[in-house]
């Protein structure tokens, strides 16, 4: 069952704790924007794709990358390295999509790849540090640890956005 994207959700709100989870874990899939380990709640991506043909929308926002057609449903793509101010993504072979539901529709968020899904403890999540520099601390619900690796939980309301 795919859950609707939390709106406005704060890190503090996320330690309940999900079927066959530990109270306070949290599932995230995590994957590489411009170098930097980022992570979505797992029960919002509803599937990963490789990126398809793309057909530009004039006059859209710069970080709309454009159109892509999924099995007959119309997917905005957004290059997430843009949204997240780190800079335009270079797709390539090991580039994905992420689609993720905003409300009625299906939004495609382009990675340059994938990682694993990881478990974070959703009650130990650090804030995103005020001097941090490229992903702005409104896209970001905090900084989570996984295997000695630090990932940038992304907020998914503050990320689809219609509005920079």
């Amino acid at each position: 069952m795919v859950k609707p994207v939390p709106g406005g959700t704060k890190a503090s709100e996320l330690a309940g704790g999900a079927d066959g989870e530990a109270p306070g874990s949290l599932l995230a899939t995590a994957f590489y924007v411009r170098g930097a380990l980022c992570a979505l709640d797992a029960s919002i991506v509803e599937e990963v794709v490789r990126l398809r043909r793309v057909t530009p929308v004039p006059h859209g926002p710069a970080y709309l990358l454009g159109v892509m057609n999924l099995r007959g449903k119309i997917v905005n793509i957004i290059d997430l390295g843009r949204k997240l101010e780190l800079g335009p993504s270079q797709p390539d072979e090991e580039s994905r999509v992420y689609i993720v539901r905003d409300h009625a529709e299906l939004v495609g968020l382009l990675v340059d790849r994938a990682a694993d899904v990881i478990e974070l403890d959703a009650a130990s999540l650090d804030p995103c540090p005020e001097n941090v520099r490229g992903v702005e601390g409104r896209f970001v619900l905090g900084i989570g640890r996984s295997n000695g690796r630090l990932a940038a939980l992304l907020d998914p309301a503050a990320v689809l956005a219609k509005a920079v």
